[in-house]
């Protein structure tokens, strides 16, 4: 491959670890790595925690130093973003007019956050968490407030929570609204989700479920919103944490095949048109895991499914099968997810009282996902466990006397 190019349209986690995956698997043609932002790769997950503090500068932000794309030979344009795919003459057209040859195409465009009309992206202490510069405006409006100021955040989920627990430790009085019965409807088990309330709630958190806002007004120091109760509520900055969209807009006006989860590919990462693979968010991938096609908002398979992807294009046909993770801060809990977190029943293995314990989700009786709560150690051992598929009984899971991995 050595008179190839690649050309990664999107340099988000899942692009970078393509990029570094070809070469540390000894492609040697040129690697072109797009990016519609102006600034170097950054990490995402910081933007909802470290990043609205002021004690913690961007650049610990990155996701590789500048030595790295040159010692790798990855070249990577900044306010680079392509508009355009023509697949049949194998060329990307770039917002300036350039016409990028390319002999494979990597999609790793990412996401967008879902917006609410009734809460324009921009507009005045309104704010959407998805990039850089997101953050920084949403710090430097929270910098601006005076303490005891009201923050609503619409949205119980992962980013809705972790702000929550970022904007309470800067004296903010913090509301959540959430529409769904309970917090992380989509991403959390109903244990993770109960604990976590009693956490929030503890530090002075409002979280609000089964209610939605009806109506907006700006009032002379922020907003009034009415609720679905016909309850009012004051605002001095609102947060819109209701999850993302596929960006998958650029393939599908080239003909490539998307369903509603993103752009449709194999287990290899291929689209339906020769020469393009898809990975990362963006990607509605079949996962052999779960012998299904499905779409993962999550950093570590953004990760992993670039590293992938790469491997594909170099002629290393792997099916992917991953079980999936995430992990949250919030207050003094890591919580670490593997695999399904919604199966039929859970199983505790701890004290949640205490603030180190497991969960484990189950579907039937075989592990299908585990919750670690302040506990990596532990959980590094048990992933097995989701990986295999295993039956164990919920009286051994319990016992913290025994390892589940030796029944």
């Amino acid at each position: 491959m050595k008179e190839k190019m690649v050309v990664i349209v999107g340099a988000g986690i899942a692009g970078v670890s393509a990029a570094q995956a070809l070469r540390e698997n000894g492609f040697k043609g040129q690697i072109i790595l797009l990016s519609r932002e102006n600034r170097m790769p950054y990490d995402r997950p910081p933007l909802s925690k470290d990043a609205l503090h002021t004690s913690t500068p961007p650049t610990t932000f990155l996701l590789r130093d500048e030595a790295f794309y040159k010692t790798n030979q990855i070249d990577l344009r900044l306010g680079a973003e392509a508009t355009a795919i023509d697949a049949a003459a194998h060329f990307v057209t770039l917002s300036d007019g350039t016409e990028l040859p390319y002999s494979t195409l990597l999609l790793t465009t990412g996401s967008r956050p879902r917006t609410l009309p009734l809460f324009p992206y921009g507009a005045p202490f309104i704010h959407y968490l998805r990039t850089s510069s997101d953050a920084q405006r949403l710090r430097q409006d929270m910098q601006s407030l005076p303490k005891g100021a009201s923050m609503v955040i619409v949205g119980a989920g992962i980013i809705g929570l972790e702000v929550a627990a970022s904007a309470t430790t800067q004296g903010f009085h913090v509301t959540i609204i959430e529409a769904g019965e309970r917090p992380l409807g989509r991403s959390g088990s109903p244990l993770l989700a109960n604990f976590l309330a009693a956490e929030h709630t503890k530090h002075g958190v409002d979280i609000r479920c089964k209610t939605h806002i009806i109506d907006v007004e700006k009032s002379e120091s922020g907003y009034s919103l009415t609720l679905s109760d016909k309850s009012t509520l004051p605002a001095d900055l609102i947060v819109v944490g209701i999850g993302v969209c596929p960006e998958h807009e650029l393939g599908s006006l080239a003909g490539i095949e998307a369903a509603a989860g993103g752009i449709s590919v194999d287990a290899q990462g291929k689209t339906s048109i020769k020469d393009i693979y898809a990975a990362g968010e963006v990607a509605f991938h079949h996962n052999v895991h779960y012998g299904t096609q499905r779409r993962d908002e999550t950093w570590q398979h953004a990760a992993s499914h670039g590293e992938h992807v790469a491997k594909a294009i170099l002629g290393v046909p792997d099916d992917y099968s991953s079980p999936g993770s995430y992990w949250t801060d919030q207050y003094t809990f890591n919580i670490q997810v593997v695999g399904n977190p919604l199966g039929t029943s859970e199983v505790v293995r701890g004290n949640p009282s205490d603030g180190v314990f497991v969960i484990f989700h189950l579907i039937g009786s075989v592990i299908c996902g585990i919750t670690a709560v302040n506990a990596t150690r532990e959980l590094r051992k048990l992933r097995r466990l989701v990986r295999n598929s295993s039956a164990v009984p919920p009286h051994i899971l319990e016992d913290t006397t025994i390892d589940p991995t030796h029944y």
